[in-house]
This record gives structure tokens, C-alpha cells and sequence, in this order.
């Protein structure tokens, strides 16, 4: 009887050791699940701030922009100038040329009060950027530049060297004049010229438009918008400067 008591406040001690040890591991575990719980929470938190930050065109500042040499769209004396600097292979440029600057052209640049300037900006992971913008300065120099800028926009997959020298033949170019071009780079000094102001201007991506009223000279101070954005935000912006004395 008496071996019998002992045994089982052994087996009780036991019993109660386990239970504490088994109490003490249950709650450590729910400490940690609670942290985390908080930290997840957080981490969804800033995650969210992040996109949303991201989904927000960056606030306009104001820039002093050169025109360079380069195209002009439009009456070289309008009253606003649109600068862009550009990618022919970049989508949200291309977006921006077949959806917003047809309706910029329409509204503004034909009826003589913006003028248009493209200025090249080909992304270094672009491969074929800048062969695109040597290809357009070369159909340039015969006059046919603009025809060239909007093939390459409305055709992304002819890019290519071949692709181009196709092109030329069917927009009516000298092919054998063109071919020379593209082969002795000459252009390249321009673009690299381009690239260079637009860095120093704070351009780090395309589409990178400065938008503002007409200078002196080739100079001229303009909001910079950076990233596609649609029409109406330019027609609102171009309807103020218009307004403005």
C-alpha cells in the first residue's frame, strides 16, 4: 500500500513537471506566432505603402530644358514647347506615341500653339535603342525622319537592322544613302549628346517629357513628367499655360 502511494505521487510529480514544461513550450510558441503575426502585418503594411507610392507618377518639377538641334513637330514659334526624351524600344513611349501624341498633334501642335521636340534617351538594357535612333537621324538627313520615328513606334518587332532596311525601301528613302548612314554611326554623337542632357536634366526613365511655355533661344523652362500619362492630363496642363500671361 504504502509502495503503491508512492508510486503514484511519482507518477503525479511527473504528470506535473510534463504539464509545466508542455504549458511553458505552448506559450513560447504562441509569443512567437504573435510576433510573427506583427511583423507580417507590417511587412504587408509597408509592401502596400510601396505600391502605392510606385503607382503614383512623381509630382512635376520645374526644369530649365535645351531644344538642342533636334526634330521639331509643329510651329517653331508656338507658344509651348513639349520636350521628350525618348526609347524606341520602350512600351509606355510607344504607348504615349500612338495614344496621346496623335491627339496632342490634332489639338495643338497643327493648329500652331505647341511644338514638338524628341529627344533620344535609349535605355542601356534597350539593345536595339539606339541602332532605332541612329536609323531615324539617318532618315533625317533625307527629310523623311518623322516617317521613320513613327514606323519604328507602330512596328516594335522590326527593329532590327534588316527590318529597317526594309522599311526604307517601302518609305521611299535612298536606300543606298540610308545603308551608308546606319554603317558609319555618325549619329551616335548626337544621341550620346541627347542622353547626356537628359541626365544632367534628372532623367533616369522613358517616357521623360518637360512641358512649358516657349523660351528665348533654345532654352526653355518645363514641368518634367515623368512616365506615361494620358491625355487629358496633358490637355489640362497645355490649357493653363495657354491661359496664363
Amino acid at each position: 500500500m504504502r509502495e503503491t502511494l508512492i508510486i503514484l505521487i511519482v507518477l503525479l510529480v511527473v504528470s506535473l513537471g510534463l504539464n509545466a514544461w508542455t504549458l511553458s513550450k505552448v506559450s513560447k510558441l504562441s509569443d512567437m506566432i504573435e510576433k510573427q503575426s506583427k511583423t507580417l502585418t507590417a511587412m504587408t503594411k509597408d509592401l502596400s505603402g510601396s505600391k502605392k507610392a510606385r503607382s503614383k507618377p512623381a509630382a512635376p518639377t520645374e526644369v530649365k530644358v535645351s531644344i538642342d538641334d533636334d526634330p521639331v513637330k509643329g510651329d517653331k514659334n508656338a507658344p509651348i514647347t513639349i520636350v521628350e526624351f525618348s526609347d524606341y524600344q520602350c512600351p509606355y513611349c510607344r504607348k504615349f506615341h500612338t495614344q496621346v501624341l496623335p491627339k496632342i498633334e490634332e489639338e495643338y501642335i497643327n493648329t500652331g500653339k505647341v511644338r514638338y521636340i524628341f529627344r533620344d534617351f535609349p535605355l542601356g538594357f534597350h539593345k536595339l535603342a539606339i541602332p532605332a535612333s541612329v536609323a531615324a537621324n539617318c532618315a533625317g538627313e533625307q527629310g523623311k525622319y518623322w516617317v521613320l520615328n513613327d514606323f519604328l513606334f507602330d512596328n516594335p518587332s522590326k527593329l532590327d537592322n534588316e527590318s529597317v532596311l526594309e522599311a526604307a525601301k517601302s518609305l521611299d528613302l535612298d536606300y543606298n544613302k540610308f545603308e551608308a548612314c546606319l554603317k558609319d554611326n555618325n549619329h551616335e554623337k548626337e544621341i550620346n549628346k541627347d542622353l547626356s542632357d537628359g541626365k544632367s536634366y534628372g532623367v533616369r526613365g522613358t517616357p521623360s517629357i518637360f512641358l512649358g511655355k516657349s523660351g528665348k533661344g533654345k532654352e526653355f523652362t518645363g514641368l518634367y513628367l515623368r512616365g506615361f500619362r494620358p491625355f487629358e492630363f496633358y490637355k489640362a496642363e497645355i490649357d493653363k499655360l495657354l491661359a496664363s500671361k
